[in-house]
């Protein structure tokens, strides 16, 4: 390769990598209107050990920690609530004298003969018993529709953190990861059963809602519903339309004005979970509604909000409504300071990977920092991208076991080369006849690794697959990296230098006569 082309080539190079790693890393505000434009490293999706405890600086919507809480369907209480309510009922019927007393322990007896004790929680006997006092198929059958429409909804949110257990048969243990503080909010939204309903008018209660003719379902008027985050940091739901849909909305805001706006809202069940103002006719098959003020969206309470109104929308709905225990704040396992010394501690090893290559090197440690550079971002792009994959522990250690192999192949062939050039060749030839050496024992390491990755991704459950689907990427690109990108950086580097053997710190092997 000729100087110019080699120049050409680097600069794009630099140029791209320069962009990328401005994307990746920087955040900032911008506009009169504080518009942001958010890092994607900023955007990624984290482990919920790893707390942040500079969540207003360096990475300002991730917190660590998660929320916990436990939905108690329609018709079950926990044993607490029971027992105060008996003490409540209790303390009345002491206080009461005469017919008053005898009416309190009535009602104290009849709320004591209303729940049969089941494990830790009571169920009320009316919902969920027969005459017997045994609990009835039709309300086991609507627990499992719970448990259906609870799992599909955080089986949609694919974070590190989430979590879904049964309790005591009827009950529903729920953890959440605390980004942005809105956890809590997205436990109540799932805690949200009933079918979407969309509707109009100046508030949410006394709005004039659809009423689906028969034969028809809300699903004849909404296509899809999906959330976003824009490239200015504006994070939306997104509601597509069925063209029946959008000549309905074009008519409920046929007579929106700018001083007369009209609010169209979307339930799931008696819940208004969106109301969006509209000044003026709204005649789109897709509209975006983000919020405004206090009420903007953020990216997790988008999410939260498109997942609550789909499986509202695609699953079959419970009967049965559900209520919230008391919310339970789980601070990060490894300290608020554990994703801030993360990237420290990422940062010391790179620079101690270049201080090394730099040391034994000389120029050519540049086509290996190059093409780390580029693995890296690379990997970061991918981690972000691929709605399975999150930064926590299991990446961090695929990333370094990757990250490694990707070293240790390029220092395996840069030795390779240096033997061939002390045994009496040239530079060039050197190149070829290292990389021809080490092109099969690469292959094979590599190999290797992306077999247990596969193998370990195919029997692990979600945390581990996390690893074994980012170390698969990562020994991918590591092989690429070593065959071809790293060799492309160093011949075209190494165009520019007049000696070299000296641009690579090699030297002939000294032989002394007999």
């Amino acid at each position: 390769m000729n100087k110019i082309k080699s120049a050409v080539a680097l600069f794009l190079i630099t140029v791209l990598i320069l962009g990328v790693c401005f994307m990746c890393a920087v955040s900032f505000s911008y506009g009169s209107e504080g518009k942001t434009f958010n890092s994607i490293v900023n955007m990624m999706s984290k482990d919920t050990y790893l707390g942040n405890m500079l969540a207003d600086g360096l990475v300002d919507n991730y917190v660590g920690g998660s929320y916990s809480a436990v939905y108690y369907p329609e018709g079950v209480i926990s044993a607490q609530e029971h027992a105060d309510n008996l003490a409540g009922l209790l303390e009345a019927v002491e206080e009461a004298e005469g017919e008053e007393a005898e009416t309190r322990q009535k009602a104290y007896d009849d709320y004591e003969a209303k729940y049969a004790e089941h494990g830790s929680v009571y169920l009320d006997k009316e919902v969920a018993c027969d005459d017997d006092g045994a609990v009835t198929e039709e309300f086991e059958a609507e627990i499992e529709e719970v448990y259906t429409l609870l799992r599909a909804r955080l089986e949609k949110i694919r974070e590190e953190g989430v979590r879904l257990e049964r309790r005591d048969d009827y009950t529903f243990g729920i953890t959440l990861p605390d980004y942005s503080g809105s956890a809590a909010i997205m436990l109540n939204y799932f805690s949200y059963t009933g079918n979407v309903v969309m509707g109009y008018g100046s508030d949410a209660d006394s709005a004039t809602k659809l009423t689906p003719a028969d034969g028809e379902s809300v699903r004849d008027y909404i296509k899809g519903i999906s959330s976003g985050t824009g490239a200015t940091g504006v994070s939306y739901v997104a509601i597509e339309f069925t063209k029946k849909g959008r000549e309905l909305v074009a008519s409920w805001t046929a007579d929106a004005t700018s001083s007369s706006a009209v609010t169209l809202f979307f339930y799931v069940g008696e819940h208004s979970v969106i109301s969006l103002s509209a000044q003026e006719v709204i005649n789109e098959g897709t509209i975006y509604a983000s919020g405004s003020g206090s009420s903007a969206f953020t990216e997790s309470t988008a999410k939260a909000t498109a997942v609550a109104l789909e499986t509202a929308l695609f699953t079959a709905q419970p009967e049965t409504a559900l209520t919230i225990g008391n919310a339970v704040r789980t601070p990060a396992a490894f300290g608020d300071l554990a994703y801030v010394l993360i990237l420290a501690a990422f940062g010391a090893l790179i620079v101690g990977m270049a201080v090394f290559f730099i040391i034994r090197y000389r120029a050519l440690a540049a086509a290996h920092l190059y093409t780390f550079v580029i693995w890296l971002l690379t990997m970061i792009l991918l981690v972000w991208g691929i709605p399975m994959l999150h930064f926590g522990l299991d990446a961090i250690a695929a990333i370094l076991l990757s990250g490694t192999l990707l070293c240790v192949a390029d220092v395996t062939v840069f030795e390779a080369v240096r033997k061939e050039y002390a045994a009496g060749k040239t530079v060039s030839a050197a190149i070829k006849a290292g990389y021809k050496k080490c092109l099969l024992p690469a292959i094979d390491l590599h190999a290797v690794l992306a077999l247990f990755a596969v193998i370990a991704f195919a029997i692990s459950l979600t945390e581990l697959q996390v690893f074994a689907l980012t170390l698969l990427i990562g020994v991918a690109l590591s092989a690429l990296s070593t065959i071809a990108v790293s060799r492309f950086h160093w011949v075209a580097l190494m165009s520019f230098a007049k000696d070299k053997a000296a641009f690579c710190n090699f030297r002939k092997e000294v032989r002394e006569d007999d």
